[in-house]
């Protein structure tokens, strides 16, 4: 059973996804956590796409987005979203979110737009299934990142923390960062919810960039540059799903990794591809 102050935690955390439609501006609610530091870049991508599906036109959902950090978006600090429509298509529609802060834009988001086809209309292929080794979350103790062991209930989400794979025989990783999670308490049937919370989940790959010091519990030097995200299938942000994240290449101090995200079936419902910058701690 949730706590009074688990509750009150998840409804903070929810409260960075609330919006103020202002016409062609979105005002964006921005967590405060009581210093002047950058918000972690899933908190940003969590109120840009619950800001895109503001401008969805009807009868379809944001399905992919690029999004380019220019400056660090600073807790605290009020962010408001432009929109601009640049293609509406028949079937797709493409547009433009820049997010400003004191008059700077630090983030710029290209987001598209379409409706799903049934499956049975459609091609359909999936690299199913949950790798091996994965155990079943409901097996697995509860394992709230560090810096929220001594203070759990300050968490908004419920995770089992697996971590990296076994190195191959060369020194490189399948997997650099696994872990499930899920929001522990029932959500409004809201899908532009589920897929902002999802949304955050795509950013969500501890230190799995850093294969060479994975070890090291310090995001020194890490810094995303651009993030691009598409969400394969509507999913629920309240029930299981597990971030696996690989490394790719890390050369000229960047980085590059993506992630897929499948639910408990093993369906592949979101996946990810991100440059970071990347500095020796």
């Amino acid at each position: 059973m949730l706590t009074d102050r688990k509750h009150a935690t998840i409804d903070r955390f929810l409260a960075s996804a609330e919006l103020d439609d202002q016409g062609n501006v979105i005002a964006v609610g921005t967590p405060d956590d009581g210093e002047i530091a950058p918000l972690f870049g899933g908190v940003v991508l969590l109120m840009l796409a619950r800001a895109a599906s503001v401008r969805a036109p009807q009868g379809t959902r944001l399905h992919s987005m690029h999004a380019q950090f220019l400056r660090p978006v600073i807790s605290g600090t009020p962010l408001e979203v432009e929109t601009e429509v640049l293609k509406a298509g028949r079937s797709f529609t493409s547009h433009l979110l820049t997010a400003r802060q004191s008059d700077k834009p630090a983030v710029a988001v290209l987001c598209s737009f379409t409706a799903d086809i049934n499956d049975a209309d459609a091609y359909v292929y999936d690299v199913a299934g949950l790798p091996d080794g994965v155990g079943h979350p409901d097996e697995l103790p509860d394992d709230p990142p560090e810096s929220d062991e001594e203070h759990p209930d300050d968490w908004p989400w419920e995770t089992r923390w697996l971590g990296p794979t076994d190195p191959l025989p060369d020194g490189t990783y399948e997997s650099t960062h696994r872990h499930w999670f899920r929001i522990p308490r029932r959500l409004p049937d809201d899908p532009a919810l589920h897929l902002a919370l999802l949304a955050y989940a795509t950013d969500w790959t501890g230190y799995g960039g850093r294969p060479l010091a994975l070890d090291i519990d310090d995001h020194t030097g890490m810094l995303s540059l651009d993030h691009a995200a598409w969400f394969h299938r509507p999913s629920r942000a309240d029930e299981w799903h597990l971030v696996d994240v690989q490394s790719l290449v890390n050369a000229g101090g960047r980085g590059t990794l993506r992630s897929v995200i499948r639910d408990l079936d093993g369906r592949i419902i979101a996946s990810m591809s991100q440059e970071m910058l990347l500095r020796p701690i």
